[in-house]
């Protein structure tokens, strides 16, 4: 069985025992626990994908202008689609970074009664997550001299490129940059992945832990009422375990 086999495997078991809460998730805005962490997983697992698949095609055209030594219009066309997708591959993983973090504070919520369950690590490496992906993507931005401080949002992310573009050594600039932020997201991504799977495994052995503690105190409450009442009943039958053996009298010689 594989990683993600584990995690949704462990995500079910959670999903019949865990408590029906539901909580106003960043992916389905009333999902119950359970929900959210398989969700979280599968989101970011096709986001991956999606991301590989935008910087392939990203690829293909910066090949060919290397090939050509030039970015001609007709192909820099070819990629201002590519490079839109890209951005929108770019917010929706902080978006998803941060819907991991809030998973993560309803758990603790869920499962701590005040001393949470999981530690803080996941939450920092999370938030560390997004900064060291937007200090990349703004570091790739600048070498290829191109304005940083406009790669705020989608839309402005993509402007700043395509505007850049508008020349055959701004296309060949901006290409560049592209492909670069391309192979940082893959990669950002795919360690999102691994640390959004992790987390979720984690979740759920805590979850199982707990709950084979809750089983076996219930079994063993259980076996003392049921002691209890075999004990009264035994005694209402006349077998009290109280009752003495009978004493013999003796009739003394006058």
């Amino acid at each position: 069985m594989n990683t993600k086999q584990l995690v949704l495997a462990a995500a079910v078991s959670l999903a019949m025992v865990a408590p029906d809460v539901a909580f106003a998730g960043t992916l389905t805005g009333g999902a119950t626990m359970p929900e959210q962490i398989v969700q979280e997983v599968t989101a970011v697992e096709s986001l991956a994908k999606q991301a590989e698949s935008v910087e392939n095609q990203i690829q293909m055209v910066y090949n060919q202008a290397l090939n050509l030594e030039q970015v001609p219009i007709q192909l820099w066309d070819s990629v201002t689609a590519p490079i839109s997708q890209l951005m929108n591959v770019v917010q929706t993983a902080k978006g998803l970074a941060y819907s991991a973090q809030n998973i993560g504070t309803n758990f603790n919520n869920l499962y701590g009664n005040g001393m949470p369950p999981l530690g803080s690590s996941y939450s920092q490496s999370l938030s560390s997550w997004n900064t060291n992906t937007d200090d990349q993507i703004k570091s790739m931005m600048r070498q290829f001299h191109l304005q940083a401080n406009q790669f705020s949002s989608v839309q402005s992310g993509t402007e700043a490129l395509v505007n850049a573009g508008q020349s055959a050594s701004g296309r060949m600039a901006a290409l560049q940059a592209a492909d670069g932020i391309a192979g940082v997201e893959v990669g950002q991504i795919q360690e999102l992945q691994q640390d959004v799977m992790a987390e979720a495994a984690a979740q759920g052995a805590y979850e199982s832990q707990v709950t084979s503690a809750d089983n076996t105190a219930t079994n063993d409450q259980k076996a003392f009422v049921s002691g209890q009442q075999q004990d009264l009943t035994d005694a209402q039958n006349g077998q009290s375990f109280l009752t003495l053996p009978p004493v013999a009298i003796t009739q003394s010689t006058p």
